[in-house]
């Protein structure tokens, strides 16, 4: 049987959300009032995300100081080669913006990882974000994982099984095409109203030791 792995980035890999620190440490924590828009489905992430661009006012230099203080999960890079190892493909699908996905990966010599993601830039003290992907039939993520996987397994003649790692609400339509899927945090509670079955792990040394167990993985 043949394995691929997509994993979400902020608050997965990333120790910390990224993208939510970023814009709550920047916004003076205002981005926090559209929130609730966003998690009930009453704004489109796209719109979400337009919406926190535009509180943040900061240089450059000030937005990469601070995410150069956040970590990634310290059990990853060990996935990594065990992905590489077992010949599995490991993908990044990303809901958030590639500017700090890029950075992080970097800082950790990890960026020869494939990752999908928004586009932003950090110009005249703020972020301008697009959103180069045209999403299919979802109408509200900024980038569907969904969408990716589905389009990944069509192009591997479906002749893949889908390991699944994430943490929240932008990791929905991802989690329905799984057929492996580990959930914590929010996800968890996505998976539970919607009666999908998942494994709970904290970090990615849980994941290889349920995939371990399962006789997945050769470690």
């Amino acid at each position: 049987m043949k394995y691929a792995v997509f994993s979400d980035f902020d608050g997965t890999i990333s120790a910390r959300d990224v993208g939510y620190a970023v814009f709550h440490n920047f916004s003076n924590g205002k981005n926090d009032e559209i929130l609730p828009d966003w998690k009930s489905g009453r704004m489109t992430t796209r719109d979400c995300l337009l919406a926190e661009v535009a509180m943040v006012k900061a240089p450059a230099d000030d937005i990469i100081d601070f995410i150069d203080k956040i970590d990634i999960d310290r059990t990853f890079p060990a996935f990594v080669k065990l992905c590489e190892k077992n010949k599995f493909p490991l993908i990044i699908v990303s809901d958030g913006m590639d500017f700090y996905i890029k950075h992080l990966l970097g800082k950790n010599n990890l960026n020869h990882l494939k990752y999908y993601t928004n586009h932003a830039q950090l110009v005249n003290n703020t972020i301008q974000i697009e959103f180069p992907r045209e999403n299919k039939n979802c109408h509200s993520c900024g980038i569907c994982k969904g969408e990716i996987i589905s389009e990944f397994k069509e192009d591997n003649n479906n002749d893949v099984k889908i390991i699944f790692v994430g943490d929240g609400y932008s990791d929905a339509c991802g989690a329905r095409e799984a057929d492996i899927l580990f959930a914590k945090k929010d996800l968890v509670e996505y998976c539970c109203k919607n009666k999908i079955s998942y494994y709970p792990y904290d970090s990615f040394e849980d994941v290889t030791d349920k995939l371990f167990e399962l006789g997945i993985v050769k470690v």
